[in-house]
């Protein structure tokens, strides 16, 4: 599978959040370098650090008065 791109930012013929294709590889670590684009894999790598962990422990109620 090749890597993918997403544009950081609006170049040439994408806009900010567009899949990056058709460039060479010389534009594509220059475009890395500048910070314009990011690896696709990095994009989910960083939201998954950010989300909140989430609870999976559910609380029974408990009677005392014998029933």
């Amino acid at each position: 599978m090749q890597k993918q791109y997403k544009a950081r930012q609006s170049v040439g013929r994408f806009n900010s959040g567009d899949i990056v294709g058709g460039l060479s590889e010389s534009q594509i670590q220059d475009l890395l370098l500048r910070g314009v684009i990011e690896s696709v894999e990095d994009v989910v790598e960083a939201s998954t650090k950010t989300k909140p962990a989430v609870s999976t422990k559910t609380e029974k109620e408990v009677k005392t008065n014998g029933e």
